[in-house]
């Protein structure tokens, strides 16, 4: 069996991109790990792929992959983050390059700010989780007549010339949600209010869509009284909810469509109010109130998926111009209650 730079890098304690540049005596290694790595690499048997080395001087080591996430302030995006970096490590063996830029909300004109901060730096493309605007639709198709492909994560943006997304059919998990409503309902009629992040944010939109079309259809009893933006923040959640519950005397349950949910917890418990809470996730906050029953069931949709995926589908085009087999890479959809955590 040939011997392969993961397991060299398993036995060094180093990554696999530190392992390539030791054995082909590139820079950025001290002088006793590269030492340590050829001799494991010996003792093993390794023998370079010529073919491979030669891609990798030629092609690789040029190749930078840009970032951009609005994630600050939201915790949802922890494990999305967790699989970009182990995605991106893969990637190391090859040479690619990385840089990761963070912001929070939905300010269009920063997104397009940081966007272009990244092309400055001479990235070949991008992985964005995207503000669904008409201008950064414009900017994504600017970067790609500069030949900086897009690839969108978790959410996505109308008419844009993206290559790719990736993430959950957003309508059907509102679908889910609204399901999860009707059953909790006992086919009695309730009152329910959708906290969600922002028109600006199309994963939301559609999700919402989602809730009420099925509502309408399948649950008819259920009347959805308010739909509140708080854009993922937590204190705008807790100031809404806070309103919220004081205006809506009748209100038996909330769902909260996006983030801002810890803040909005916090408001209900504070009003002392018992509603039937159905929630999105499963961020450490949203866990906690699955465990204590301040929240009936969460619907999920593998973020750690989404950041690996994102990076592997650009990657792989940007090494071996391999473009995905689907424009729409779905992630899948899951429940889950206190019963299974």
């Amino acid at each position: 069996m040939r011997v392969t730079i993961k397991q060299i890098a398993e036995l060094s304690g180093v990554s696999r991109g530190t392992v390539d540049r030791a054995l082909n005596n590139r820079p950025g290694v001290k002088l006793e790990v590269q030492e340590r790595i050829k001799k494991i690499a010996e003792e093993l048997g390794y023998k370079p792929n010529p073919a491979a080395k030669a891609l990798a001087d030629n092609r690789y080591n040029t190749k930078r992959i840009g970032v951009l996430l609005n994630s600050e302030g939201n915790p949802f995006f922890q494990d999305v983050i967790r699989g970009v970096h182990a995605a991106l490590l893969e990637l190391e063996e090859f040479g690619m390059q990385s840089i990761i830029k963070t912001m929070k909300g939905y300010d269009a004109g920063l997104q397009i700010k940081l966007l272009d901060e990244l092309a400055e730096e001479n990235v070949n493309g991008i992985v964005l989780s995207p503000i669904n605007t008409p201008e950064i639709a414009k900017k994504i198709s600017e970067l790609k007549r500069k030949n900086i492909e897009v690839v969108t994560i978790n959410s996505d943006v109308l008419d844009s010339e993206r290559m790719a997304y990736v993430g959950c059919r957003y309508k059907k998990s509102g679908s889910v949600a609204a399901g999860l409503m009707g059953m909790i309902s006992n086919r009695e009629k309730e009152a329910y209010a959708v906290i969600g992040s922002s028109v600006k944010n199309l994963a939301v939109e559609r999700r919402i869509q989602g809730i009420l079309e099925t509502l309408k259809k399948d649950f008819s009893w259920i009347e959805v009284t308010d739909i509140i933006e708080n854009e993922d923040n937590d204190e705008i959640s807790y100031t809404a909810v806070k309103a919220l519950l004081e205006r809506r005397k009748e209100l038996d349950g909330i769902c909260f469509a996006g983030a801002g949910i810890e803040g909005g917890l916090l408001a209900i418990r504070e009003c002392g109010r018992s509603l039937k809470i159905v929630a999105f996730d499963l961020t450490e906050s949203v866990r906690k109130a699955l465990k204590n029953g301040e929240v009936i069931a969460t619907v999920c949709q593998d973020p750690f998926k989404q950041g690996f995926d994102g990076i592997d589908i650009l990657g792989k085009y940007l090494l071996w111009n391999q473009k995905p087999e689907k424009e729409l890479n779905h992630t899948e959809l899951s429940i889950v209650t206190k019963y299974s955590i």
